[in-house]
């Protein structure tokens, strides 16, 4: 597949900016997909093309499903056509049983389950006879430790895992779909530096994962041409510690 073009949402920053340039290190043409991190998609972009590789911007809000499916249609025109998509870009909101509401749910399956899926749909009607495809879903290590934190997100990042495995199964043997569930990578806005440390240091590893072990694990899946299905954890062993609540509530204080 080297040499074809992948869309990446939310790849402007975080661990989106790594998939993109580890895709464009291996051969790929990236379409950054951003939506409000304008000025980092515009470096990111002029990054990988000062480095020889092949990059376009695309802004859209994944909340609006009738623009979503442009994504793919956009990359084409500007990089040739989509054979591989990493759906990365996430809502991230707290929420419970105490306080989950229909505004709240509806916004985590908008972005983080309806656009994957409108996306995927897209790339396959899309390709070109005779090309094969490849989706990564990027998930979160709580569809394997599960706790009440979080909820509407966590029910998304559960749609998207059973997402994978049905179309890994409907869409063979053209395209394949496989997901990453990383662990605790980077600090949140709401973390302490002290928190994130303690909450990397407590898997069985001892250590977290980083970003580029999350891209280098996309490159890998993007071109595994054996591997349909699977999800691969990477996340130092977290999902073996069985919290009872998210991590952040665990690790500070």
């Amino acid at each position: 597949m080297a040499g074809g073009t992948v869309v990446v949402t939310g790849a402007a920053t975080r661990i989106g900016r790594e998939i993109s340039i580890a895709l464009s290190k291996s051969g790929f043409s990236v379409a950054v997909h951003y939506f409000s991190s304008e000025d980092e998609a515009e470096e990111l972009v002029s990054m990988i093309q000062s480095s020889g590789g092949k990059a376009s911007l695309i802004r859209c809000d994944l909340s609006n499903s009738e623009a979503v499916p442009d994504i793919i249609s956009k990359a084409e025109s500007a990089l040739g056509p989509v054979v591989g998509l990493v759906n990365n870009a996430s809502l991230f909101s707290h929420d419970d049983i105490s306080n989950v509401s229909g505004i709240s749910w509806n916004e985590h399956m908008e972005v983080n389950a309806l656009s994957p899926v409108l996306l995927i749909s897209e790339l396959t009607r899309r390709i070109p006879d005779g090309e094969t495809g490849s989706i990564v879903n990027i998930l979160d290590q709580k569809i394997a430790q599960p706790n009440p934190d979080h909820l509407s997100y966590t029910a998304s990042r559960f749609a998207m895992l059973g997402i994978t495995e049905a179309l890994a199964r409907g869409l063979a043997p053209q395209v394949r779909v496989n997901a990453i569930a990383p662990g605790h990578t980077l600090k949140s806005r709401e973390q302490t530096q002290s928190g994130f440390d303690r909450a990397q240091s407590e898997t069985p590893l001892g250590f977290g994962p980083s970003p580029i072990d999350i891209a280098e694990t996309v490159v890998f899946l993007m071109q595994a041409r054996s591997i349909t299905g699977q999800t691969i954890f990477v996340d130092s062993g977290e999902r073996f510690l069985a919290r009872e609540r998210d991590v952040y509530f665990e690790t500070e204080g």
